[in-house]
Protein backbone atom coordinates (compact mmCIF):
# COMPACT_ATOMS: atom_id res chain seq x y z
CA UNK A 1 0.00 0.00 0.00
CA UNK A 2 1.16 3.73 -0.57
CA UNK A 3 1.94 5.83 2.37
CA UNK A 4 0.94 9.28 0.97
CA UNK A 5 -0.14 12.46 2.84
CA UNK A 6 -3.79 13.47 1.81
CA UNK A 7 -2.76 17.01 0.49
CA UNK A 8 -0.01 15.36 -1.82
CA UNK A 9 -2.30 12.47 -2.85
CA UNK A 10 -5.12 15.14 -3.77
CA UNK A 11 -2.60 17.24 -5.47
CA UNK A 12 -1.50 14.30 -7.79
CA UNK A 13 -5.27 13.65 -8.53
CA UNK A 14 -5.70 16.62 -9.30
CA UNK A 15 -2.49 16.67 -12.13
CA UNK A 16 -4.51 13.25 -13.76
CA UNK A 17 -7.81 15.47 -13.92
CA UNK A 18 -5.50 18.27 -15.42
CA UNK A 19 -3.96 15.65 -17.85
CA UNK A 20 -7.51 14.13 -19.21
CA UNK A 21 -6.45 10.92 -17.16
CA UNK A 22 -8.82 10.76 -15.55
CA UNK A 23 -11.63 12.39 -15.13
CA UNK A 24 -14.24 13.88 -12.32
CA UNK A 25 -16.59 11.04 -13.00
CA UNK A 26 -14.27 8.56 -12.14
CA UNK A 27 -13.52 9.85 -8.24
CA UNK A 28 -16.96 8.42 -6.99
CA UNK A 29 -15.33 4.68 -8.05
CA UNK A 30 -12.07 6.02 -6.49
CA UNK A 31 -13.43 6.94 -3.03
CA UNK A 32 -15.74 3.81 -3.17
CA UNK A 33 -12.88 1.39 -4.01
CA UNK A 34 -10.28 3.45 -1.71
CA UNK A 35 -12.82 2.94 1.87
CA UNK A 36 -13.82 -0.55 1.12
CA UNK A 37 -9.88 -1.48 0.54
CA UNK A 38 -9.27 1.12 3.55
CA UNK A 39 -6.26 2.06 1.12
CA UNK A 40 -4.94 4.97 -0.21
CA UNK A 41 -6.98 6.43 -3.35
CA UNK A 42 -3.73 6.31 -5.25
CA UNK A 43 -3.75 2.88 -4.59
CA UNK A 44 -7.41 2.57 -6.05
CA UNK A 45 -6.68 4.31 -9.06
CA UNK A 46 -4.08 2.03 -10.07
CA UNK A 47 -6.28 -1.12 -8.72
CA UNK A 48 -9.06 0.62 -11.29
CA UNK A 49 -6.30 0.70 -14.11
CA UNK A 50 -6.98 4.19 -14.82
CA UNK A 51 -3.57 5.00 -14.71
CA UNK A 52 0.11 3.54 -13.67
CA UNK A 53 2.78 4.39 -11.98
CA UNK A 54 5.16 4.18 -15.47
CA UNK A 55 2.59 6.70 -16.90
CA UNK A 56 2.19 9.36 -13.95
CA UNK A 57 6.55 8.82 -14.20
CA UNK A 58 6.59 9.91 -17.75
CA UNK A 59 4.29 12.28 -17.33
CA UNK A 60 6.82 14.20 -14.43
CA UNK A 61 10.04 13.48 -17.11
CA UNK A 62 8.72 15.11 -20.06
CA UNK A 63 7.08 18.24 -18.20
CA UNK A 64 10.19 18.94 -16.44
CA UNK A 65 12.98 17.07 -18.44
CA UNK A 66 14.13 15.38 -14.71
CA UNK A 67 16.47 12.91 -14.65
CA UNK A 68 14.74 8.94 -13.22
CA UNK A 69 16.50 7.93 -9.96
CA UNK A 70 15.92 4.74 -9.23
CA UNK A 71 15.23 4.30 -5.00
CA UNK A 72 15.61 1.11 -4.75
CA UNK A 73 19.43 1.09 -4.99
CA UNK A 74 20.44 3.92 -2.71
CA UNK A 75 21.44 3.36 0.97
CA UNK A 76 19.77 5.22 3.46
CA UNK A 77 22.89 7.17 5.81
CA UNK A 78 22.41 9.02 9.14
CA UNK A 79 22.79 12.03 7.18
CA UNK A 80 19.88 11.57 5.13
CA UNK A 81 17.60 10.64 8.37
CA UNK A 82 18.40 14.15 10.06
CA UNK A 83 18.56 16.36 7.07
CA UNK A 84 14.88 17.31 6.81
CA UNK A 85 12.45 16.84 9.42
CA UNK A 86 10.02 13.52 9.09
CA UNK A 87 6.66 15.29 9.33
CA UNK A 88 8.11 17.89 6.43
CA UNK A 89 9.06 14.83 4.20
CA UNK A 90 5.65 13.08 5.33
CA UNK A 91 3.15 15.86 4.77
CA UNK A 92 5.26 16.44 1.09
CA UNK A 93 5.99 13.02 0.66
CA UNK A 94 9.37 13.91 -1.11
CA UNK A 95 12.30 11.18 -0.92
CA UNK A 96 15.77 12.88 -0.02
CA UNK A 97 18.69 10.55 -0.92
CA UNK A 98 21.84 12.23 -1.56
CA UNK A 99 23.82 14.31 -0.35
CA UNK A 100 26.70 15.68 -2.42
CA UNK A 101 28.29 18.52 -0.89
CA UNK A 102 26.34 21.46 -0.42
CA UNK A 103 23.43 20.04 -2.86
CA UNK A 104 20.48 17.70 -1.57
CA UNK A 105 19.09 15.43 -4.24
CA UNK A 106 15.36 14.85 -3.94
CA UNK A 107 12.96 12.27 -5.46
CA UNK A 108 9.61 13.57 -6.12
CA UNK A 109 6.74 12.00 -7.64
CA UNK A 110 4.57 15.07 -9.37
CA UNK A 111 4.97 18.60 -10.27
CA UNK A 112 3.28 20.22 -7.60
CA UNK A 113 6.09 19.87 -5.33
CA UNK A 114 8.10 21.84 -7.29
CA UNK A 115 6.67 25.03 -5.06
CA UNK A 116 8.48 23.75 -2.32
CA UNK A 117 12.46 24.66 -3.62
CA UNK A 118 12.56 27.62 -2.25
CA UNK A 119 10.95 26.20 1.39
CA UNK A 120 13.82 23.43 1.04
CA UNK A 121 16.43 25.79 1.02
CA UNK A 122 15.82 27.84 3.61
CA UNK A 123 15.53 25.10 5.80
CA UNK A 124 18.33 22.57 4.38
CA UNK A 125 20.62 25.65 3.47
CA UNK A 126 21.56 23.71 0.90
CA UNK A 127 21.36 23.86 -2.99
CA UNK A 128 18.82 21.49 -4.33
CA UNK A 129 18.43 19.23 -7.16
CA UNK A 130 15.43 17.17 -8.09
CA UNK A 131 15.09 13.96 -9.74
CA UNK A 132 11.49 12.14 -11.01
CA UNK A 133 10.91 8.27 -8.81
CA UNK A 134 7.65 6.14 -8.95
CA UNK A 135 5.39 6.72 -6.14
CA UNK A 136 5.95 3.41 -4.70
CA UNK A 137 9.48 3.84 -4.20
CA UNK A 138 9.10 7.20 -2.38
CA UNK A 139 6.59 5.51 -0.13
CA UNK A 140 8.88 2.48 0.08
CA UNK A 141 11.88 4.64 0.76
CA UNK A 142 10.38 7.32 3.31
CA UNK A 143 9.23 4.43 5.03
CA UNK A 144 12.61 3.39 5.13
CA UNK A 145 14.14 7.01 6.10
CA UNK A 146 11.39 7.45 9.17
CA UNK A 147 12.37 3.82 10.40
CA UNK A 148 13.41 4.14 14.03
CA UNK A 149 11.99 7.33 15.55
CA UNK A 150 11.30 10.79 14.05
CA UNK A 151 13.35 13.78 13.98
CA UNK A 152 11.47 17.06 14.78
CA UNK A 153 12.14 20.72 13.52
CA UNK A 154 13.78 21.48 16.32
CA UNK A 155 16.09 19.17 15.87
CA UNK A 156 16.83 20.32 12.66
CA UNK A 157 17.07 24.33 14.01
CA UNK A 158 19.66 22.56 16.51
CA UNK A 159 21.91 21.10 13.59
CA UNK A 160 21.85 23.88 11.72
CA UNK A 161 22.26 26.30 14.20
CA UNK A 162 25.88 25.88 13.92
CA UNK A 163 25.94 26.96 10.47
CA UNK A 164 24.80 30.32 10.54
CA UNK A 165 24.21 33.02 13.35
CA UNK A 166 21.25 34.25 11.33
CA UNK A 167 19.43 30.56 10.76
CA UNK A 168 17.40 30.59 14.36
CA UNK A 169 15.70 33.64 13.06
CA UNK A 170 14.76 31.74 9.25
CA UNK A 171 13.71 28.33 11.02
CA UNK A 172 11.45 29.84 13.91
CA UNK A 173 9.09 31.59 10.65
CA UNK A 174 9.80 28.56 8.93
CA UNK A 175 8.25 26.42 12.08
CA UNK A 176 5.51 28.17 11.96
CA UNK A 177 4.17 27.47 8.92
CA UNK A 178 5.37 23.54 9.28
CA UNK A 179 4.04 23.00 12.54
CA UNK A 180 0.52 24.17 12.10
CA UNK A 181 -1.97 22.98 9.69
CA UNK A 182 -2.09 25.65 5.91
CA UNK A 183 -4.45 28.52 6.51
CA UNK A 184 -6.59 26.83 3.90
CA UNK A 185 -7.48 23.36 4.13
CA UNK A 186 -7.29 21.28 1.48
CA UNK A 187 -11.08 20.47 0.96
CA UNK A 188 -11.82 16.18 0.93
CA UNK A 189 -12.14 14.18 -2.13
CA UNK A 190 -15.93 14.50 -1.80
CA UNK A 191 -16.02 18.02 -1.89
CA UNK A 192 -12.91 18.52 -4.69
CA UNK A 193 -14.73 17.13 -7.31
CA UNK A 194 -17.52 20.28 -6.72
CA UNK A 195 -14.55 22.39 -6.66
CA UNK A 196 -13.45 21.05 -9.82
CA UNK A 197 -16.77 21.12 -11.28
CA UNK A 198 -17.05 24.71 -9.97
CA UNK A 199 -13.89 25.91 -11.72
CA UNK A 200 -14.80 24.52 -14.81
CA UNK A 201 -17.82 26.05 -15.04
CA UNK A 202 -16.90 29.19 -13.89
CA UNK A 203 -14.66 29.27 -17.14
CA UNK A 204 -16.73 27.31 -19.60
CA UNK A 205 -19.47 30.03 -19.02
CA UNK A 206 -17.48 32.94 -19.65
CA UNK A 207 -15.89 31.74 -22.74
CA UNK A 208 -19.33 30.74 -24.15
CA UNK A 209 -20.60 34.06 -22.99
CA UNK A 210 -17.43 35.77 -24.98
CA UNK A 211 -16.41 37.65 -21.83
CA UNK A 212 -13.19 39.04 -22.12
CA UNK A 213 -12.19 39.01 -18.37
CA UNK A 214 -13.05 36.71 -15.31
CA UNK A 215 -13.15 38.33 -11.62
CA UNK A 216 -12.81 35.94 -8.24
CA UNK A 217 -12.97 38.25 -5.49
CA UNK A 218 -12.52 37.72 -1.36
CA UNK A 219 -14.35 39.71 1.05
CA UNK A 220 -14.80 39.17 4.97
CA UNK A 221 -18.33 38.08 4.84
CA UNK A 222 -19.26 37.67 1.20
CA UNK A 223 -17.27 36.29 -2.32
CA UNK A 224 -18.29 37.02 -5.92
CA UNK A 225 -17.40 36.01 -9.45
CA UNK A 226 -18.15 39.15 -11.72
CA UNK A 227 -17.23 38.73 -15.57
CA UNK A 228 -16.58 41.62 -17.85
CA UNK A 229 -19.11 41.36 -20.80
CA UNK A 230 -18.45 44.21 -23.67
CA UNK A 231 -16.11 45.92 -21.83
CA UNK A 232 -18.38 46.10 -18.43
CA UNK A 233 -18.16 44.47 -15.33
CA UNK A 234 -21.22 42.30 -14.07
CA UNK A 235 -21.78 39.89 -11.17
CA UNK A 236 -22.84 36.61 -11.53
CA UNK A 237 -25.12 35.69 -8.59
CA UNK A 238 -25.21 32.14 -8.96
CA UNK A 239 -21.80 31.67 -8.16
CA UNK A 240 -21.94 33.80 -5.06
CA UNK A 241 -22.79 31.24 -2.59
CA UNK A 242 -20.38 28.24 -2.79
CA UNK A 243 -17.50 30.23 -3.48
CA UNK A 244 -17.89 31.81 -0.60
CA UNK A 245 -18.06 28.46 1.20
CA UNK A 246 -15.32 26.85 -0.68
CA UNK A 247 -12.85 30.29 -1.51
CA UNK A 248 -9.35 28.26 -0.41
CA UNK A 249 -10.04 25.29 -2.54
CA UNK A 250 -10.85 27.29 -5.77
CA UNK A 251 -7.61 29.37 -5.57
CA UNK A 252 -5.97 26.04 -5.07
CA UNK A 253 -7.68 24.63 -8.16
CA UNK A 254 -6.56 27.70 -9.95
CA UNK A 255 -3.44 27.61 -9.06
CA UNK A 256 -3.00 23.77 -9.90
CA UNK A 257 -4.13 24.43 -13.52
CA UNK A 258 -2.01 27.64 -13.77
CA UNK A 259 1.11 25.19 -12.39
CA UNK A 260 1.68 28.27 -9.79
CA UNK A 261 3.16 27.83 -6.17
CA UNK A 262 0.18 26.40 -4.32
CA UNK A 263 2.14 27.08 -0.90
CA UNK A 264 2.95 30.79 -1.61
CA UNK A 265 0.19 32.98 -0.18
CA UNK A 266 2.09 36.33 -0.14
CA UNK A 267 3.52 37.63 -3.34
CA UNK A 268 1.54 38.06 -6.69
CA UNK A 269 1.75 35.36 -9.36
CA UNK A 270 1.58 35.32 -13.21
CA UNK A 271 0.15 32.15 -15.23
CA UNK A 272 -1.27 30.57 -18.28
CA UNK A 273 -4.26 28.02 -18.60
CA UNK A 274 -5.31 26.10 -21.48
CA UNK A 275 -8.75 25.39 -21.54
CA UNK A 276 -10.30 23.00 -23.84
CA UNK A 277 -13.82 23.76 -24.45
CA UNK A 278 -15.66 22.28 -27.27
CA UNK A 279 -12.93 21.07 -29.30
CA UNK A 280 -11.30 24.31 -29.24
CA UNK A 281 -8.52 25.23 -26.92
CA UNK A 282 -8.69 29.02 -25.49
CA UNK A 283 -6.07 30.72 -23.22
CA UNK A 284 -6.10 32.17 -20.03
CA UNK A 285 -3.86 34.85 -18.55
CA UNK A 286 -4.10 34.00 -14.78
CA UNK A 287 -2.92 36.81 -12.01
CA UNK A 288 -3.23 36.14 -8.59
CA UNK A 289 -3.23 39.01 -6.00
CA UNK A 290 -2.89 38.62 -2.46
CA UNK A 291 -5.47 41.00 -0.25
CA UNK A 292 -6.21 41.55 3.14
CA UNK A 293 -8.73 38.37 3.29
CA UNK A 294 -7.44 36.33 0.94
CA UNK A 295 -6.19 35.60 -2.49
CA UNK A 296 -8.20 37.68 -5.96
CA UNK A 297 -8.16 36.11 -9.31
CA UNK A 298 -8.04 37.50 -12.40
CA UNK A 299 -8.12 35.44 -16.10
CA UNK A 300 -8.20 37.87 -18.98
CA UNK A 301 -9.55 35.38 -22.09
CA UNK A 302 -7.73 35.27 -24.93
CA UNK A 303 -9.81 34.31 -27.82
CA UNK A 304 -7.36 32.82 -30.53
CA UNK A 305 -10.16 33.93 -32.96
CA UNK A 306 -9.38 37.60 -32.61
CA UNK A 307 -6.16 37.11 -34.68
CA UNK A 308 -8.37 35.97 -37.37
CA UNK A 309 -10.03 39.26 -37.87
CA UNK A 310 -9.93 41.35 -40.89
CA UNK A 311 -9.35 44.72 -41.19
CA UNK A 312 -12.55 45.41 -42.97
CA UNK A 313 -14.64 43.91 -40.28
CA UNK A 314 -13.36 46.24 -37.94
CA UNK A 315 -16.27 48.98 -38.92
CA UNK A 316 -13.49 51.71 -41.02
CA UNK A 317 -14.74 54.11 -43.29
CA UNK A 318 -13.63 53.60 -46.11
CA UNK A 319 -11.29 56.82 -46.66
CA UNK A 320 -9.71 55.81 -43.48
CA UNK A 321 -9.15 52.25 -44.95
CA UNK A 322 -7.57 53.67 -47.34
CA UNK A 323 -5.08 55.70 -45.75
CA UNK A 324 -4.41 52.52 -43.57
CA UNK A 325 -3.63 50.37 -45.95
CA UNK A 326 -1.58 52.72 -47.79
CA UNK A 327 0.38 53.14 -44.49
CA UNK A 328 1.29 49.16 -43.93
CA UNK A 329 1.94 48.44 -47.48
CA UNK A 330 4.58 51.15 -47.37
CA UNK A 331 8.41 50.02 -46.95
CA UNK A 332 9.19 52.25 -44.05
CA UNK A 333 7.92 54.37 -41.20
CA UNK A 334 6.44 54.11 -37.77
CA UNK A 335 2.50 53.59 -37.61
CA UNK A 336 0.97 54.18 -34.21
CA UNK A 337 -2.12 52.47 -32.79
CA UNK A 338 -3.22 54.48 -29.16
CA UNK A 339 -6.10 54.03 -26.87
CA UNK A 340 -6.86 53.65 -22.94
CA UNK A 341 -6.05 49.90 -21.84
CA UNK A 342 -9.17 47.88 -23.69
CA UNK A 343 -9.57 49.63 -26.16
CA UNK A 344 -8.75 46.94 -28.86
CA UNK A 345 -6.20 47.79 -29.86
CA UNK A 346 -3.81 44.58 -29.86
CA UNK A 347 -6.92 42.69 -32.01
CA UNK A 348 -6.08 46.45 -34.86
CA UNK A 349 -2.25 44.92 -34.85
CA UNK A 350 -3.07 41.71 -35.19
CA UNK A 351 -5.44 42.20 -38.04
CA UNK A 352 -3.22 44.59 -39.68
CA UNK A 353 0.01 42.33 -39.00
CA UNK A 354 -2.46 39.10 -41.02
CA UNK A 355 -2.96 41.12 -43.79
CA UNK A 356 0.37 42.76 -44.80
CA UNK A 357 2.38 39.02 -43.53
CA UNK A 358 3.62 37.69 -46.74
CA UNK A 359 6.03 34.81 -47.06
CA UNK A 360 9.33 36.88 -48.38
CA UNK A 361 8.95 39.34 -45.49
CA UNK A 362 10.55 38.60 -42.39
CA UNK A 363 7.95 39.60 -39.06
CA UNK A 364 9.17 40.42 -35.88
CA UNK A 365 6.89 40.98 -32.74
CA UNK A 366 7.88 42.11 -29.05
CA UNK A 367 5.06 41.58 -27.24
CA UNK A 368 3.62 41.73 -23.32
CA UNK A 369 2.11 39.05 -22.98
CA UNK A 370 2.52 37.59 -26.23
CA UNK A 371 -1.78 36.90 -27.15
CA UNK A 372 -2.38 35.22 -30.20
CA UNK A 373 -0.18 32.57 -32.27
CA UNK A 374 0.55 34.10 -35.76
CA UNK A 375 1.68 31.57 -38.36
CA UNK A 376 5.01 33.19 -40.49
CA UNK A 377 5.40 35.84 -37.86
CA UNK A 378 8.25 35.64 -35.43
CA UNK A 379 6.98 36.38 -32.45
CA UNK A 380 9.41 37.14 -28.71
CA UNK A 381 7.77 37.47 -24.87
CA UNK A 382 9.04 40.60 -23.22
CA UNK A 383 10.89 39.48 -19.96
CA UNK A 384 10.82 42.91 -17.71
CA UNK A 385 12.38 40.45 -14.10
CA UNK A 386 15.58 39.46 -16.51
CA UNK A 387 15.87 42.99 -18.30
CA UNK A 388 14.31 41.66 -21.58
CA UNK A 389 12.69 44.77 -22.28
CA UNK A 390 10.82 46.30 -25.45
CA UNK A 391 14.09 48.32 -26.31
CA UNK A 392 16.98 45.72 -25.64
CA UNK A 393 14.19 43.60 -27.71
CA UNK A 394 13.77 46.49 -30.34
CA UNK A 395 18.01 46.22 -30.67
CA UNK A 396 18.17 42.28 -30.70
CA UNK A 397 15.34 42.58 -33.88
CA UNK A 398 17.52 44.88 -36.00
CA UNK A 399 20.08 42.40 -36.38
CA UNK A 400 17.58 39.96 -37.38
CA UNK A 401 17.19 40.89 -41.04
CA UNK A 402 13.61 42.48 -40.60
CA UNK A 403 10.92 44.55 -42.94
CA UNK A 404 8.48 44.32 -40.63
CA UNK A 405 8.55 45.01 -36.40
CA UNK A 406 5.96 45.27 -34.18
CA UNK A 407 6.93 46.54 -30.52
CA UNK A 408 4.20 45.76 -28.07
CA UNK A 409 4.48 49.31 -26.52
CA UNK A 410 6.41 52.21 -26.50
CA UNK A 411 6.73 52.78 -22.88
CA UNK A 412 10.35 55.26 -22.82
CA UNK A 413 12.55 57.64 -24.52
CA UNK A 414 14.73 54.89 -25.53
CA UNK A 415 12.49 52.48 -27.20
CA UNK A 416 10.64 55.34 -28.76
CA UNK A 417 14.25 56.74 -30.35
CA UNK A 418 15.39 52.95 -31.47
CA UNK A 419 11.61 52.59 -33.30
CA UNK A 420 11.54 56.12 -35.02
CA UNK A 421 15.21 55.62 -36.04
CA UNK A 422 14.55 51.83 -37.46
CA UNK A 423 11.37 53.60 -39.05
CA UNK A 424 13.24 55.97 -41.32
CA UNK A 425 16.08 53.21 -42.10
CA UNK A 426 14.11 50.71 -44.28
CA UNK A 427 11.67 49.33 -41.58
CA UNK A 428 8.12 49.39 -41.77
CA UNK A 429 7.48 49.65 -37.42
CA UNK A 430 4.24 49.12 -35.93
CA UNK A 431 3.71 50.31 -32.18
CA UNK A 432 1.08 51.39 -29.78
CA UNK A 433 0.86 54.47 -27.04
CA UNK A 434 -1.53 55.23 -24.18
CA UNK A 435 -3.51 59.04 -25.33
CA UNK A 436 -6.11 60.16 -25.65
CA UNK A 437 -6.74 60.77 -29.59
CA UNK A 438 -3.91 60.81 -32.13
CA UNK A 439 -2.78 64.56 -32.92
CA UNK A 440 -1.90 64.68 -29.34
CA UNK A 441 0.32 61.46 -30.24
CA UNK A 442 2.18 64.15 -31.93
CA UNK A 443 2.94 66.25 -28.39
CA UNK A 444 3.32 63.51 -26.10
CA UNK A 445 6.03 62.05 -28.52
CA UNK A 446 7.85 65.56 -28.36
CA UNK A 447 7.02 65.23 -24.56
CA UNK A 448 9.40 62.18 -24.45
CA UNK A 449 12.15 64.30 -25.45
CA UNK A 450 12.22 63.00 -29.18
CA UNK A 451 13.55 65.15 -31.59
CA UNK A 452 11.10 67.23 -33.96
CA UNK A 453 12.71 66.32 -37.02
CA UNK A 454 12.95 62.32 -36.34
CA UNK A 455 9.25 62.42 -35.66
CA UNK A 456 8.35 64.13 -38.60
CA UNK A 457 10.41 61.94 -40.90
CA UNK A 458 9.15 58.67 -39.46
CA UNK A 459 5.62 59.18 -38.55
CA UNK A 460 3.09 57.97 -41.13
CA UNK A 461 -0.30 57.26 -39.45
CA UNK A 462 -1.73 57.43 -35.98
CA UNK A 463 -4.93 55.70 -35.56
CA UNK A 464 -6.64 56.61 -31.79
CA UNK A 465 -9.47 53.60 -30.96
CA UNK A 466 -12.32 53.15 -28.69
CA UNK A 467 -14.96 50.50 -27.94
CA UNK A 468 -18.24 51.38 -27.79
CA UNK A 469 -20.69 48.68 -26.72
CA UNK A 470 -23.41 48.40 -29.82
CA UNK A 471 -27.42 49.03 -29.54
CA UNK A 472 -28.88 45.74 -29.60
CA UNK A 473 -30.53 45.24 -33.24
CA UNK A 474 -33.65 42.83 -31.50
CA UNK A 475 -34.94 45.45 -28.85
CA UNK A 476 -33.75 48.74 -30.48
CA UNK A 477 -36.70 51.88 -29.79
CA UNK A 478 -36.86 55.60 -30.17
CA UNK A 479 -35.07 57.72 -27.13
CA UNK A 480 -37.60 59.77 -26.17
CA UNK A 481 -35.23 61.60 -23.69
CA UNK A 482 -32.73 62.70 -25.64
CA UNK A 483 -33.91 66.19 -26.96
CA UNK A 484 -32.56 68.26 -30.28
CA UNK A 485 -30.82 70.33 -27.61
CA UNK A 486 -28.92 67.68 -26.19
CA UNK A 487 -27.79 66.61 -29.38
CA UNK A 488 -26.96 70.32 -30.13
CA UNK A 489 -24.51 70.26 -26.96
CA UNK A 490 -22.68 67.40 -28.18
CA UNK A 491 -21.57 69.06 -31.27
CA UNK A 492 -24.26 67.68 -33.78
CA UNK A 493 -25.27 70.42 -35.93
CA UNK A 494 -29.10 71.89 -35.86
CA UNK A 495 -30.13 70.00 -39.09
CA UNK A 496 -28.23 66.98 -37.67
CA UNK A 497 -30.34 67.23 -34.61
CA UNK A 498 -33.72 67.88 -35.70
CA UNK A 499 -33.76 65.05 -38.27
CA UNK A 500 -31.91 62.63 -35.85
CA UNK A 501 -33.92 59.29 -35.00
CA UNK A 502 -31.90 58.37 -31.81
CA UNK A 503 -32.18 55.02 -30.31
CA UNK A 504 -31.87 52.71 -27.31
CA UNK A 505 -32.10 49.00 -26.50
CA UNK A 506 -34.88 48.43 -23.92
CA UNK A 507 -33.80 44.97 -23.01
CA UNK A 508 -34.75 41.77 -24.06
CA UNK A 509 -33.81 37.32 -23.93
CA UNK A 510 -30.91 38.56 -26.71
CA UNK A 511 -29.18 40.59 -24.96
CA UNK A 512 -29.88 39.69 -21.63
CA UNK A 513 -31.96 43.02 -20.72
CA UNK A 514 -29.13 45.28 -20.64
CA UNK A 515 -30.15 47.22 -23.98
CA UNK A 516 -26.88 46.09 -25.58
CA UNK A 517 -24.99 43.49 -28.13
CA UNK A 518 -21.43 43.14 -28.92
CA UNK A 519 -19.11 45.79 -29.33
CA UNK A 520 -17.91 48.18 -32.11
CA UNK A 521 -14.96 50.61 -32.93
CA UNK A 522 -14.95 53.98 -33.13
CA UNK A 523 -11.88 55.63 -34.98
CA UNK A 524 -9.95 58.21 -35.55
CA UNK A 525 -6.87 58.22 -38.09
CA UNK A 526 -4.57 60.94 -38.38
CA UNK A 527 -2.63 60.76 -41.84
CA UNK A 528 0.52 62.79 -41.45
CA UNK A 529 0.75 64.68 -44.30
CA UNK A 530 3.25 67.49 -45.73
CA UNK A 531 1.42 70.45 -44.06
CA UNK A 532 1.33 68.02 -40.51
CA UNK A 533 4.77 67.24 -40.83
CA UNK A 534 5.68 70.93 -41.24
CA UNK A 535 3.52 71.54 -38.72
CA UNK A 536 5.18 69.22 -36.37
CA UNK A 537 8.54 71.00 -37.16
CA UNK A 538 7.49 74.27 -35.61
CA UNK A 539 6.23 72.43 -32.39
CA UNK A 540 2.38 73.64 -33.10
CA UNK A 541 0.08 72.62 -30.56
CA UNK A 542 -2.18 69.62 -30.50
CA UNK A 543 -5.39 72.54 -31.36
CA UNK A 544 -3.61 73.81 -33.90
CA UNK A 545 -2.43 70.31 -35.76
CA UNK A 546 -6.06 69.25 -35.18
CA UNK A 547 -7.10 72.24 -37.15
CA UNK A 548 -4.72 71.49 -39.90
CA UNK A 549 -5.58 67.69 -40.24
CA UNK A 550 -9.18 68.75 -40.31
CA UNK A 551 -7.96 71.03 -43.51
CA UNK A 552 -6.60 67.41 -44.67
CA UNK A 553 -9.87 65.67 -44.05
CA UNK A 554 -9.63 64.55 -40.69
CA UNK A 555 -12.84 62.70 -38.79
CA UNK A 556 -12.56 62.60 -35.40
CA UNK A 557 -13.81 59.63 -32.86
CA UNK A 558 -16.90 62.14 -32.14
CA UNK A 559 -17.49 62.43 -35.75
CA UNK A 560 -18.00 58.89 -36.37
CA UNK A 561 -19.80 58.37 -32.99
CA UNK A 562 -22.30 61.30 -34.19
CA UNK A 563 -22.46 59.29 -37.32
CA UNK A 564 -22.93 55.72 -35.47
CA UNK A 565 -26.33 57.50 -33.24
CA UNK A 566 -27.65 58.58 -36.45
CA UNK A 567 -27.69 55.12 -37.62
CA UNK A 568 -28.92 53.59 -34.74
CA UNK A 569 -25.94 51.05 -33.66
CA UNK A 570 -24.86 53.74 -31.25
CA UNK A 571 -27.06 54.84 -27.66
CA UNK A 572 -26.39 58.49 -26.74
CA UNK A 573 -25.24 57.22 -23.35
CA UNK A 574 -23.15 55.09 -24.74
CA UNK A 575 -21.31 58.05 -26.44
CA UNK A 576 -21.35 59.94 -23.18
CA UNK A 577 -19.85 57.59 -21.58
CA UNK A 578 -17.15 56.34 -24.01
CA UNK A 579 -16.23 59.70 -26.15
CA UNK A 580 -17.31 62.50 -23.68
CA UNK A 581 -14.25 64.38 -22.70
CA UNK A 582 -11.84 63.48 -25.38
Amino acid sequence: MINISRESEINLINILIDQDIISGKDLAEIKKVSSDGNKSQLDAVFELNLTDEQSILDLLVQDQSLDVVDLKSITITEELKAVLPSNYINMNFIAPFKIDGKVLHIAISDISKLSLMRNLRTITKMDIELHAAKVTDISHFVDQLLAGGENTISDIRQTNAEKTKTFDYDVDEQAEVLEKQPEEDIEAIENESEVIKFSTAVVAEAIKSGVSDIHIEPYRFTSRVRYRLDGILQEQEHFKKFLHSNYGAVVTRFKIMGKLDIAERRLPQDGAIPFKIDGKVVDLRLSILPTATNERIVMRVLNKDAGDISLEQLNFEETDLKNLRKAIHGTQGLVLVTGPTGSGKTTTLYSILKEVSKPHLNILTAEDPVEYELDGVGQVQIKDDIGFNFSTALRSFLRQDPEIILVGEMRDKETVDIGLKAALTGHLVFSTLHTNDAPSTITRLQNMGTPDYLISAAVSLVLAQRLARKTCPECRVPDDDITPKALADFGFTVEQASRAKVQKGKGCPKCKDTGYKGRMGIYEILNVTKPIKEAILRKATTPELKEIAGNEGFRTMQDMGRELILTGDLNFREFDRVLSGE
